[in-house]
């Protein structure tokens, strides 16, 4: 009687071990391809996009002119500061020489989080989370 109770103790175990929300993999292309199934209809591609990361981490951003911002763009680069503390620091200390992504997604219940990687000119690489409920940045 012993061992059929630890067969069922090491399956639940196994079974409670499971990530709670799976990462999913594949090229960019597919990843970007993937879509919520929220009330709003928005792909991985989009969540990248919105958070315009070249104006912000490459400083490709179009010069403001006096009285011809629209408030979205600057809004749009504080906000993706101010939340990743730890990606400011680390341009500061590395710089950014490309970005790549999506390297993977997550579907959460009416969000996506999408995974890109920032590498620096001296070869080190972070992760950036991007988290959207499908709202572009700037916007409510």
């Amino acid at each position: 009687m012993r061992h059929p109770l630890c067969l069922l103790l090491f399956v639940l175990v196994l079974l409670g071990c499971k990530p709670a929300i799976e990462t999913l993999r594949g090229t960019p292309t597919e990843l970007s391809a993937i879509r919520n199934v929220g009330d709003k209809r928005f792909s991985a591609g989009d969540v990248v996009t919105w958070a315009q990361l070249d104006d912000t981490f490459l400083d490709r951003s179009a010069k403001l002119e006096v009285g011809a911002a629209d408030g979205k763009t600057v809004l749009g680069r504080l906000v993706i500061l101010e939340n990743g503390t730890e990606a400011a620091a680390f341009l500061i200390a590395h710089g950014c020489v490309t970005i790549s992504g999506p390297i993977g997604v997550r579907k959460l219940t009416t969000a996506l989080e999408v995974d890109v990687e920032i590498t620096s000119k001296d070869g080190q690489k972070l992760i950036l989370i991007l988290k959207s409920d499908g709202t572009p940045q700037g916007v409510g």
